[in-house]
C-alpha cells in the first residue's frame, strides 16, 4: 500500500509542473498607438487593438480563442481602466472573432457587418444567457457622445465578404483589419474573397488622412502600408489574369510563372504567392456565369 501511495505521489509531483504550464494564459503583447489607443499583437499571430471612448472602451477584434480574449479583456483593464461597451469584429474570420466569449459574457455590445452577421451570431448566442447583443451594420456607423471621433466602414467585400475598419479621424489612426497587413503578405484565399473590390477598398482608403495603421497582422505601420499592400494585391491579381486568359491549368501555375515573360521576378514565387494566384482563380472562376445552353429547334415538318 505504502509503495503505491509512494508511487502515485511521484507521478503527481511529475505531472503537476506540466498541468501549470498548461493554464498560462496565452501571451499577449501591447502596445500604445496613441492617446487612449492601445494595439496588441496576439500569441497565435492576429492583433487586436482598443481605444477610449469617454468613460468606456471600444474593442477591435479579439483573438482566436477565449483564452485569448480572457488574456485580452486583462489586458484592455490593465491600460484603459474602464469597461469595455463596444466590440467590433473587422470580419468573421475565426482569428479575429473567436475570442468573442469573455467580452459577451460581461456584457459589451458586438458589432459587424451584415455579412459577417451569420458567422459572428453563433459565437455572440452561444456566450449571451439573452442571445442578444449583435449589431449588423450596413455601410457606416458612427459613435456619438464622446470628444473622440470614430466611425466604423464597410467600402464592398475584399479580404471577405463583410470587411469594416476603423476610423479615428482626429488621432489619424486607422484600425485597417486585414485590408491592409504591417509587413506581412495579405491573405487571398478565403472563400469570399474579392480580388478586384480589394484593390477598389484599398483605393479608396489612400483618400484617408492618416499616420499610423493598426493591421489584423503584423507591426504598426504608416498610410505606406496601403500602397504595399495595393501593389501585392494588384499584382496578384494580374498574374491570375493571365493564367485565366492563357488556360494554364493547376498543376502548371509554377512552372509559367518561371518563364521570362510571366511579369514576376523568379524569387519572388514564394508558396504563398501560388496560394494566393491559386485563391483569386478558384474566386474569379466561381465569378464566372455558367453559360445556358441554347435549347436546339425543332426540325421544320415538311409541308404536302
Amino acid at each position: 500500500m505504502r509503495s503505491c501511495v509512494r508511487g502515485l505521489a511521484a507521478i503527481l509531483a511529475w505531472s503537476l509542473p506540466f498541468a501549470g504550464l498548461a493554464q498560462t494564459p496565452p501571451a499577449v503583447s501591447v502596445q500604445k498607438v496613441g492617446d487612449g489607443v492601445w494595439m496588441a499583437q496576439t500569441e497565435k499571430g492576429s492583433n487586436a487593438g482598443w481605444f477610449l471612448l469617454g468613460e468606456a472602451v471600444v474593442v477591435v477584434d479579439t483573438g482566436s480563442d477565449a483564452a485569448t480574449g480572457k488574456a485580452l479583456q486583462d489586458k484592455v483593464q490593465e491600460t484603459a481602466g474602464k469597461p469595455v461597451r463596444f466590440v467590433v469584429i473587422t470580419h468573421a474570420h475565426g482569428d479575429h472573432a473567436g475570442g468573442l466569449a469573455p467580452f459577451v459574457a460581461a456584457g459589451a455590445q458586438v458589432i459587424c457587418q451584415e455579412n459577417a452577421a451569420a458567422a459572428v451570431a453563433p459565437l455572440v448566442g452561444n456566450a449571451s444567457a439573452t442571445k442578444s447583443g449583435l449589431l449588423a451594420m450596413s455601410d457606416r456607423l458612427a459613435f456619438f457622445g464622446s470628444p473622440r471621433r470614430a466611425a466604423i466602414y464597410f467600402l464592398g467585400p475584399a479580404h471577405s465578404s463583410g470587411d469594416v475598419f476603423i476610423y479615428l479621424p482626429d488621432d489619424k489612426i486607422l484600425f485597417s483589419g486585414d485590408l491592409a497587413l504591417g509587413g506581412k503578405a495579405p491573405y487571398m484565399q478565403s472563400p469570399d474573397v474579392d480580388p478586384k473590390g480589394w484593390e477598389s477598398v484599398l483605393n479608396r482608403l489612400a483618400q484617408l488622412d492618416l499616420d499610423k495603421i493598426i493591421p489584423g497582422h503584423g507591426s504598426v505601420s504608416e498610410r505606406k502600408s496601403l500602397a504595399d499592400t495595393y501593389g501585392y494585391v494588384k499584382k496578384i491579381n494580374e498574374l491570375a489574369q493571365m493564367l485565366l486568359k492563357e488556360n494554364i491549368g493547376e498543376d502548371f501555375i509554377e512552372a509559367r510563372l518561371r518563364r521570362p515573360n510571366s511579369g514576376i521576378e523568379p524569387a519572388d514565387i514564394t508558396p504563398d504567392v501560388i496560394a494566393n494566384i491559386r485563391g483569386v482563380l478558384r474566386a474569379e472562376r466561381a465569378r464566372k456565369p455558367t453559360p445556358v445552353a441554347t435549347p436546339a429547334r425543332p426540325p421544320e415538318k415538311k409541308k404536302g
